[in-house]
């Protein structure tokens, strides 16, 4: 009887494993908790912070700076923000430890002393910060979460359900993160995240429900970059990030002619542009007319540049000889690019040479997609882009079924033959026209974000932004989902 019960109790945790590992790095520090920014995920043990590369998996930093016992960590403002504490010692003494993720130095950023527990994660959401006390052994039922506003003053204090005490022997809860409006709370060692919410009324948490997750207990993050969570399996001195099953990869992806980041106002900004690309937070970006080491430009690579101020991975595909430089098209990604190549697109009549630059993104273990970002030649009539739009069409043959993002600028407008010929193949995600130029007052449309097969992709908001001085176009954005 005690054997069929156990292989029924297995059934209902396999059962009940809403998240599962879409990637993982071996990571020496993997002991305490894990947090991820855009390019790098972080490693925490209990006296350091380990950054290493999310595309290489190879470390490149260690911190520097006198600590106890770190815990729980995330980002605020580009810092990364550690639990501290004096752990196990007695009186208890906690801080938050703020890591310069540049200079991989560890300093104060707030000091508790005494607060009645050992801190173990802290937060910030809604113009507050949160902060969890753990207490140990026969005393855990003490744990408590704090709110505090700016001036760190206590405004609220909750405790924790028995159901989620019950659960975590003589020992507390390691992490925490805001999921909505959910509280998710991960204990020492059990791959189980309690869901909690603010009580109405009362001074204790309300219990919600649990998922399984792929992590040891200890603490967890948001995964930026996937959208997943992010945390450690201590044992095995791994760091995971988590995905749930069977979810659509939500994406927001940005189309900009930048005109070599010169604007209406004749200033020459790349900073600017990198403003505008950053106001609407895109995983995938398409650029147009964009310079590298170029005379005109001051010998900067702009995509080189952008990347660097978005901190986003890129590429870079020439398409002309250009002052000393080149000039073509760009793609900024959050996620890793893994391959690109850049087609040179029909020439016709010995116009400007155009390309289409292709990316493979590869977003998690077992996703990924690929993103096409052109330029067509604007000149009348209309014999090259409509033999640009059949050669675009002619990449997807070999693959068929592989999701696929196309944006660009077409110098056409909707119901132009370029764009009947496009249509052919691709799903354009704003099914009313918006126009993108003239920038001062738009009319036309003429810059546009594609994606294919249409059955694996749900089309959820398309917009022109409002900026009209950074460029001689507006930018294009959309928030499209990519089902399984």
């Amino acid at each position: 009887m005690r054997f069929v019960f156990l292989i029924f109790l297995f059934v209902q945790v396999v059962r009940g494993t809403d998240w599962a590992p879409v990637r993982q790095w071996p990571a020496p520090e993997a002991h305490q908790a894990a947090a991820a920014d855009a390019k790098f995920f972080y490693a925490i043990t209990s006296r350091a912070v380990a950054k290493y590369d999310r595309t290489t998996g190879k470390r490149v930093a260690l911190s520097t700076g006198a600590v106890r016992h770190l815990n729980s960590g995330f980002f605020w403002k580009g810092k990364l923000l550690c639990a501290h504490s004096n752990y196990p010692f007695k009186p208890e003494r906690s801080e938050i430890m703020a890591l310069d993720v540049d200079t991989m130095k560890l300093s104060t950023f707030k000091a508790f002393g005494n607060a009645g527990g050992s801190l173990v994660w802290v937060l910030r959401k809604d113009d507050h910060w949160w902060c969890n006390f753990a207490h140990y052994g026969a005393s855990n039922a003490k744990t408590f979460l704090a709110k505090y506003d700016d001036q760190w003053r206590e405004v609220a204090r909750w405790t924790y359900p028995k159901k989620v005490i019950n659960q975590l022997g003589r020992y507390s809860l390691s992490g925490g993160i805001w999921h909505g409006d959910e509280i998710w709370v991960t204990g020492h060692d059990d791959p189980v995240a309690f869901r909690l919410a603010l009580p109405k009324q009362g001074d204790e948490l309300q219990y919600l429900g649990q998922h399984a997750v792929p992590f040891t207990g200890q603490g967890l993050a948001n995964d930026p970059v996937t959208g997943g969570l992010i945390g450690i399996h201590r044992a095995q001195r791994q760091v995971i990030v988590a995905g749930r099953k069977g979810a659509p990869v939500r994406l927001r992806v940005l189309c900009y002619n930048i005109h070599h980041a010169a604007g209406v106002d004749g200033k020459l900004d790349v900073p600017r542009i990198a403003r505008v690309i950053q106001s609407v937070k895109p995983d995938l970006v398409a650029l147009q007319e964009v310079d590298r080491n170029t005379t005109r430009t001051g010998k900067v690579d702009q995509a080189a540049e952008l990347a660097r101020l978005t901190k986003m991975h890129h590429v870079f595909g020439a398409n002309i000889a250009f002052q000393g430089g080149q000039y073509g098209n760009a793609i900024l990604s959050r996620f890793p690019i893994t391959e690109h190549r850049n087609h040179l697109l029909p020439n016709v009549d010995a116009g400007e040479q155009r390309g289409v630059l292709a990316a493979t993104i590869h977003m998690s273990k077992d996703r990924s997609l690929r993103l096409l970002a052109t330029h067509f030649d604007h000149r009348r009539p209309d014999a090259e882009r409509l033999a640009s739009a059949k050669f675009v069409n002619q990449l997807t043959v070999k693959q068929p079924e592989m999701p696929t993002i196309f944006a660009g600028d077409l110098n056409d407008v909707p119901a132009s033959r370029t764009l009947q010929e496009i249509g052919r193949t691709w799903t354009r995600t704003n099914a009313r026209i918006m126009p993108t130029i003239p920038v001062g007052q738009p009319a036309r449309q003429i810059d546009y974000i594609f994606v294919r097969p249409k059955e694996r992709w749900t089309l959820l908001e398309t917009r022109v932004l409002a900026e009209a001085v950074a460029s001689d176009h507006r930018a294009i954005f959309a928030i499209i989902e990519l089902r399984e």
